[in-house]
């Protein structure tokens, strides 16, 4: 009986250590989402923002877009992040526009600034233990794919 105690014990000990490699990309660590994206095959500078926070410049498709670290303590150990690209339009677009991309869109939101320029956002929680480098892939082909639909949208 012991050992099988002492079997099931190991194997529980197992199972929770690889639950636990399973969280690979974290705002926590700037750098682990700087090597995800270079291991998915994209571009990546480690930077920082104007207040001293991690900020990463990447490109998706054709587009340089830029990864923005919140809920910072002391530069560090950040919990989530914002993937932000931005585009400067001629003749600008409507807030009608933008709002209907907000109506009927799921992943990212749009906005305009003050010269009618839209941006793109999209929100990325990593609090705690982060999440998986696949479920970090796919987030990334989400946003990819919403960048190129906006594109599409603002007739980039």
């Amino acid at each position: 009986m012991n050992i099988n105690l002492g079997i099931v014990g190991a194997m529980s000990a197992a199972v929770l250590m690889g639950t636990a490699s399973l969280a690979e990309v974290t705002a926590s660590n700037a750098s682990t989402i700087l090597d995800a994206l270079h291991e998915y095959g994209y571009t990546g500078t480690m930077e920082k923002d104007s207040d001293g926070d991690p900020k990463i410049a990447s490109k998706v498709s054709k587009t340089d877009f830029d990864v923005y670290f919140y809920g910072c303590t002391e530069n560090t150990n950040c919990k989530s992040v914002i993937f932000k690209a931005g585009y400067n339009l001629k003749n600008g677009i409507s807030a009608l526009k933008i709002n209907e991309w907000n109506r009927n869109k799921r992943f990212s939101r749009a906005y305009i600034d003050d010269e009618s320029d839209p941006f793109l956002e999209m929100d990325v929680n990593l609090d705690y233990d982060g999440v998986g480098s696949e479920n970090f892939q796919d987030t990334l082909d989400w946003w990819r794919v919403s960048v190129e639909n906006f594109e599409d949208f603002i007739d980039w």
